[in-house]
């Protein structure tokens, strides 16, 4: 569990790397037996299974149910797809949204939910006035939603009621205004909502008087889709199962690199040489070091930057790329339980001086580590208080280091919402993208993200194919394909457009410490299998990742067999290859 002491190797080994892999484990909610198998979106009967032969797919079971109860062709459309694998979840495009299945919600009004297509397509637009909020119903007819401050009035009012309401469309995000429809080139009456797009047709009879634009079909014209989700499926066959993850690219490029654990005194130099070397020679062009204040600035405005420069030149000798990720505050900048990580202006101004000391030496800068634990948090943890931090010290590291690029804090993947301890990873990145619509933008380059595998391959994930081990397998995080779901989050945040870096991801193998015991389901050759499978899965089917960090070169050696990342390293206890690195070294740059 998060907190267990790990003894420091050395005064500059950085114990601030010992606190990397927290994902795992954070993970120890509860192993417990998988769940029922889900069962498939199969019918043959006409209960539960329809052919649209308009358009030449199956509509089925949940999703044929919610498409009868809520509106059917007038508020939906035909089926433009088959139900398939996308940005982690179970979906099916139809002309006017998209349906997800939510297996986790099994047995509630939950399990089938719709994209929320009209806030997606509208981020950019949020600055417009008829997106503005307002204070309260502008007339008679209307009513008004405090969620999103925005109302809604007279037909469209009337239509939104009659068919599925909040079920269907979300709230109103905008007010009614005019613009020229996608659908049919002319000019309409619009308002846009959560999931849709209302669109005023006087010349039609009621109820065809409000159609709905075509999101579904525009953001799937919008998308990369696997060619099998939206081939024509006869109405002779039962309906097909649903499409697993599927290849979406040739390939792209996605950049490789390792957390390398180092060492601050000279006795040491030869041995982090040793290991830049090894990095290099894998083809990978970046390595990962954290800088600890505590240890750069023990007193305030006395720096001791020397152990970080011999660090980063020896990298950047050898043509690495170098991302420094700063945390550990020292006592005196220390606001406990505050919220905030350390204090906003002492942060800045020790940052300032880190990035002009080292400016043109960096390529990027992460401002700090997993502030959604506690003991990263200052003791407790409040979106709020990092974004204080953020927002003081990004405008001087970029006036100090122009070239560089700043790197959003990675996140520790988790499902719990303890304030003093651990807070979902999802809930902690969008209360922060929640910070002044979205103002988190202005102060990074780069999403920085966190994504463990447990004992689980990178190919099952949560909830629709979970692993068959005994534990470690029942919430998101246990998946490598939590990534997915960070994304997702973005998207719907806005930051969707941002490049998102792996700082950290990886498997133990077996280990000494219980927090890691599923390390006893993945071996050498297994860890080696998994990592060069998620670099391939991020080159053909994620065009939103661009680099990936292996948590970790060299923790064997710095750490011992004893040590708790023993298992996560690349090399071992005398800094020999283990099968993972070979398979690095081999795999596609």
């Amino acid at each position: 569990m998060p907190g267990k002491s790990v003894p420091p190797v050395g005064r500059w080994l950085l114990l601030l790397i010992l606190m990397l892999a927290t994902v795992p484990r954070l993970a120890l909610a509860a192993p417990a037996e998988p769940p029922g198998t889900s069962a498939l979106l199969q019918a043959t009967d006409s209960d539960t299974a329809r052919y649209f032969p308009e358009t030449g797919f199956w509509v089925t079971d949940s999703f044929l149910s919610f498409w009868n109860n809520n509106g059917g062709l007038r508020t939906f459309g035909y089926p433009l797809s088959r139900v398939f694998y996308q940005d982690g979840i179970f979906r099916q495009y139809f002309e006017r949204a998209i349906f997800e299945r939510h297996d986790e919600n099994a047995g509630t009004p939950y399990n089938v939910l719709l994209t929320r297509l009209g806030a997606l397509q509208t981020v950019d637009r949020r600055g417009e006035a008829p997106f503005q909020p307002i204070d309260g119903a502008p007339g008679a007819d209307c009513n008004y939603y405090p969620e999103t401050h925005h109302a809604l009035c007279g037909t469209f009012r009337d239509y939104w009621e009659a068919n599925g309401a909040l079920a269907s469309f979300g709230f109103p995000i905008s007010e009614p205004f005019e613009e020229v429809s996608q659908t049919d080139g002319q000019r309409h009456q619009v308002q846009y909502f959560e999931r849709a797009r209302f669109e005023l047709h006087p010349e039609n009879a009621a109820p065809y008087n409000v159609l709905l634009g075509q999101l579904g079909r525009e953001e799937l014209n919008s998308r990369v889709v696997p060619a099998e989700a939206v081939a024509i499926e006869g109405s002779d066959v039962p309906a097909p199962p649903p499409i697993g993850p599927q290849p979406l690219y040739t390939d792209h490029d996605v950049g490789c690199g390792f957390n390398v654990l180092w060492w601050g005194d000279r006795n040491n130099l030869g041995s982090n040489a040793y290991f830049l070397d090894e990095a290099k020679q894998t083809g990978c062009g970046w390595v990962r070091i954290q800088a600890q204040w505590s240890e750069l600035e023990p007193v305030s405005h006395e720096y001791r930057f020397n152990p970080l420069a011999s660090e980063i030149e020896a990298a950047r000798s050898r043509g690495l790329k170098v991302l420094v990720t700063v945390n550990s505050v020292p006592t005196w900048a220390y606001t406990p339980f505050s919220g905030q990580p350390a204090d906003p202006p002492m942060f800045a101004s020790f940052m300032g001086a880190l990035a002009a000391h080292f400016a043109g030496q960096v390529d990027a800068w992460q401002l700090w580590n997993e502030p959604n634990l506690s003991y990263e948090a200052g003791g407790y943890i409040d979106a709020h208080g990092y974004f204080d931090m953020l927002q003081a010290a990004s405008p001087v590291v970029r006036a100090a280091d122009p070239g560089a690029l700043i790197v959003l804090a990675g996140l520790a993947p988790n499902s719990l919402h303890d304030r003093k301890w651990a807070y979902s990873d999802l809930d902690y990145l969008n209360d922060l993208m929640g910070i002044g619509n979205g103002a988190v933008r202005q102060y990074i380059d780069v999403v920085g993200a966190h994504s463990y595998g447990a004992g689980n391959s990178p190919d099952n994930y949560w909830p629709n194919n979970l692993a068959d081990h005994p534990g470690w397998i029942n919430a998101p995080e246990f998946y490598f394909r939590h990534a997915e779901q960070i994304h997702n989050t973005l998207v719907a945040g806005g930051l969707g457009d941002l490049p998102v870096w792996l700082t950290e991801f990886g498997w133990t193998t077996k280990n000494d410490w219980p927090d890691y015991g599923y390390g006893d389901w993945v071996s050498p050759e297994q860890q080696a299998e998994y990592i060069t499978r998620a670099f391939e899965i991020a080159r053909t089917e994620w065009p939103w990742m661009q680099t990936m960090f292996v948590f970790s070169l060299n923790a064997a050696t710095v750490q011992g067999i004893g040590g708790p990342y023993y298992g996560f390293s690349m090399t071992d206890e005398y800094g020999k290859p283990r099968p993972a690195y070979d398979a690095i070294k081999a795999m596609p740059k």
